[in-house]
């Protein structure tokens, strides 16, 4: 098990180093251009989770979804290994393959956000 936080913070060095020896600076602009969608949608859930933090500051947190905070480092070995045997043969090849795994990071920060917002609703609600 690895927490949540660690490997989202890892995959996004890990993306960035790849994305560098890889990809052109334009290349990579683009990529971070169309996904902009996709990072309005998950700074929006950041936003309701830094409020939910914030009203639920110095109470007891119960865990409604269990095991949010750790995923197993085997289960995200093979989905990441699936998604690229997919994407190897649906896109570009290689450089197509690369040019997904932001897209991918960007989905897994909105999955952690809204798992922690539904949470923390459920945790709001039970203290009113």
């Amino acid at each position: 098990m690895i927490s949540t936080k660690l490997l989202l913070t890892l995959t996004l060095a890990g993306i960035f180093m790849v994305y560098y020896m890889f990809l052109t600076p334009i290349k990579i602009f683009n990529i971070f251009c169309e996904e902009y969608i996709t990072m309005s949608v998950t700074l929006t859930s950041a936003i309701v989770f830094l409020y939910y933090k914030r009203k639920l500051k110095g109470k007891e947190i119960f865990e409604f979804i269990p095991n949010s905070n750790y995923v197993s480092i085997k289960s995200s070995i093979i989905f990441f290994l699936l998604f690229e045997v997919v994407d190897y043969y649906t896109t570009d090849g290689f450089m197509g393959m690369i040019s997904l795994w932001f897209t991918y990071w960007v989905f897994g920060l909105f999955a952690y956000f809204m798992t922690h917002n539904i949470n923390f609703y459920k945790n709001y609600k039970t203290y009113q």
